[in-house]
């Protein structure tokens, strides 16, 4: 199950993804929240949580997204540097310490209700 919609994160969430790149990593995404509270959540396990506490799961669930999205772009980026003729550029990659930090920064946002699964 996934915890959120694209229409939740395009027009709530204000993210950025096309529908398509949103489809590819939601599930994703969920699977790291289920990963940190120990099990899968189900819609009634859902429904049951505070409106409050729905919302923070699916802003959960879109921010790891755009997370997500952020370390594939990285990770297609091989070239760390390049000089020609004296002019260079540089693309700094997106570390797993860097990703890691910021995964458990957006982890901090589940419903302290999410607890009892833990």
């Amino acid at each position: 199950m996934v915890y959120t919609d694209y229409e939740y994160y395009s027009k709530t969430f204000h993210g950025k993804k096309t529908e398509e790149d949103f489809n590819s990593l939601v599930l994703k995404a969920s699977r790291e929240i289920d990963n940190n509270i120990n099990t899968r959540l189900n819609e009634e396990k859902i429904n049951n949580l505070p409106i409050e506490a729905q919302d923070q799961l699916k802003y959960t669930a879109c921010a790891l997204v755009d997370l997500l999205a952020k370390k594939q772009t990285s990770d297609n980026k091989n070239v760390s540097s390049i000089s020609i003729d004296g002019v260079s550029k540089s693309f700094k990659d997106f570390v797993k310490s860097d990703f890691d930090i910021e995964k458990k920064e957006i982890l901090k946002c589940l419903p302290n209700e999410l607890t009892v699964y833990l």
